[in-house]
């Protein structure tokens, strides 16, 4: 608990002096490291806990994020309220996936995911007059917190910053709880957990959508930071880049869904001056990362520092 603690600490300090200290560029990335550590540790928490390989927690993400486009540019919805809707209907969304699929496992949950997911993206590229198709919703209202305009890089990187260390607390506290005993012992032996009564389906469903809630923040904070959203959000090759995020970090430990983004967000960065063939580029390292470090990097990093 102290290494935890001292670790959380030197973080928590170094995301904090950040902004102070670098250009707009750097802040930037890092804010969209900052998001999408929402949305991998969403699928972290799936996968580590429970083993179930979801691919649509990116899909909980753009849903919640057309959500709040929709009522903010067609309806002159508020962003605060247009954003607590967003949330509500990826959350709904969920409700619905979670009772489809989770009586599956393993293959065919990850396949019913899959589909599911690309459903909803055919949805968001044939519904034109909603969506707006291709073209895309844009000029989205971004709202003002505690003084803070979020069109500002550095604001919007001062109030992500609390919301990620606030959803990566609870996750923690919920990892630690009596539910996340349970997910854990339903992940070890399902039938056993099953024969003394536990809840299995309804345990599943409540870490499916309390998953998704934190993947639809995520979504929500990179509406605000893009404030533009496209079909491309909901795309099969969003949730395998958060696939390819999770792996490399390590599904073990909420560190690793930061570990696992930051490397893919640096990558993307500096692939993106030399190529467009990105996805190429991240299905060789997602099969390194499966073959060299099966528990991802964050796993190596504690058993050095075990060994030491």
């Amino acid at each position: 608990m102290k290494r935890l603690a001292l670790v959380a600490a030197v973080v928590a300090l170094a995301a904090i002096a950040l902004p102070l200290l670098v250009s707009d560029y750097i802040v930037v990335l890092a804010l969209r490291a900052l998001m999408y550590s929402l949305i991998v540790m969403s699928f972290s928490l799936l996968a580590g806990q429970l083993g179930l390989v979801s691919l649509v927690q990116s899909t909980f993400a753009g849903i919640a994020g057309y959500g709040l486009a929709i009522l903010s540019t067609g309806y002159d919805w508020g962003p605060g309220p247009a954003a607590l809707a967003g949330l509500a209907l990826a959350v709904a969304s969920a409700a619905v996936f979670g009772v489809v699929s989770l009586k599956a496992t393993g293959i065919g949950f990850m396949m019913l995911t899959i589909a599911l997911g690309q459903m909803v993206w055919a949805l968001s590229f044939q519904w034109i007059d909603l969506t707006k198709g291709m073209d895309g919703i844009v000029s989205i209202p971004v709202p003002v917190v505690a003084g803070l305009d979020l069109r500002e890089p550095r604001a919007m990187y001062a109030v992500t910053a609390v919301v990620v260390a606030a959803c990566f607390w609870s996750a923690h506290v919920l990892m630690r709880s009596r539910l996340g005993l349970l997910l854990r012992g339903i992940q070890d032996n399902a039938s056993r957990m099953r024969a003394l009564g536990h809840p299995i389906l309804r345990a599943r469903l409540a870490a499916f959508l309390i998953a998704s809630l934190y993947a639809a923040i995520g979504g929500i904070l990179l509406t605000w930071e893009t404030r533009v959203i496209t079909p491309v959000t909901l795309d099969l090759s969003r949730a395998v880049w958060v696939l390819t995020a999770a792996v490399i970090g390590g599904t073990t430990s909420l560190g690793g869904s930061v570990i696992g983004v930051v490397v893919m967000v640096a990558l993307e960065a500096v692939l993106s001056q030399y190529t467009d063939r990105h996805i190429l580029v991240f299905g060789f390292i997602l099969a390194l990362a499966i073959l060299l470090l099966p528990n991802g990097v964050s796993a190596l990093v504690s058993d050095l520092w075990a060994k030491r």
